[in-house]
């Protein structure tokens, strides 16, 4: 039974979730520079950091101490676009946030009616909604899957990554989720017993995204709470989101070769 102060709201914008099934692969780095590339195309755009536990996009944008959203779930019974927006931090990009809570524990208060409360009133007044995610699922975690138009399911070419990656695309497509799932390539170009080409065979895509690696950019941005995309908007990091950008808006994707070798059916006959 749903929470007598939630209500029914109309819709205006699109939910783009970042996810992934392996934890360091850059997912909350390409969720904050993404809603600065999409805010570049003069649209409004909000990001939750839906890692209730530990999320650090406040960190990532240097937004110091803030309203989270466990502040938001004490006056959802009152929530509307004006008191919520109120609770939204400002980032010098344009972007409003609403992060993670401060402490660990205040995570167990959200609830999915609360989580679904807030992600509509966000929507009925931004273009887009970006949410940054922990690792794994949980009902909070699904909720949010659920209520998503777009899954951006992050992988590096690190053997692990790429194993836990087509698992979680297996649960996927058992939740019925996998129309909107696009998986991102992070690190594309970094150094491995596999290639790039090799991906889309493996987790049986025709399409991905591909970001190139570039760690000194990455992680200086990170450490500085500056988002590569504002301090380093020509490099190809940067570039390599704006497309992200441009294609999620425009609803197109790439194509990407495919090409089969050992490993490939190696990786495809242990699982």
């Amino acid at each position: 039974m749903a929470d007598p102060g939630i209500h029914a709201h109309s819709r205006k914008g699109k939910m783009v979730l970042i996810c992934s099934a392996k934890g360091g692969v850059g997912k909350t780095t390409l969720s904050v520079n993404l809603a600065i590339a999409l805010h570049k195309k003069k649209l409004q755009i909000a990001l939750l950091d839906g890692d209730f536990q530990f999320g650090d996009v406040n960190v990532a944008m240097d937004l110091g101490s803030s309203f989270s959203i466990s502040d938001v779930a004490e006056s959802i019974g009152n929530l509307d676009s004006f008191s919520l927006n109120s609770f939204l931090s400002k980032h010098s990009s344009g972007v409003r946030v609403l992060p993670a809570p401060e402490s660990p524990e205040l995570a167990d208060l959200l609830t999915p009616d609360i989580i679904t409360e807030v992600c509509d009133v966000i929507l009925e007044n931004y273009d887009y909604l970006v949410v940054d995610t922990g690792v794994g699922l949980n009902d909070q975690i699904l909720t949010l899957m659920e209520k998503a138009d777009e899954i951006l399911l992050v992988t590096t070419l690190e053997l692990i990554s790429i194993k836990n990656t087509k698992r979680l695309m297996q649960i996927f497509k058992t939740l019925d989720f996998q129309d909107k799932v696009k998986v991102v390539l992070n690190r594309s170009t970094m150094e491995s017993v596999m290639e790039a080409e090799q991906v889309p065979q493996i987790l049986d895509l025709e399409q991905l995204f591909s970001i190139p690696n570039n760690f000194q950019i990455a992680s200086k941005s990170l450490n500085l709470g500056i988002p590569f995309v504002i301090n380093h908007p020509s490099s190809d990091l940067a570039k390599s989101v704006f497309k992200v950008a441009e294609q999620l808006d425009s609803n197109a994707t790439v194509t990407v070769k495919k090409k089969q070798t050992f490993l490939d059916k190696l990786l495809t006959r242990r699982n």
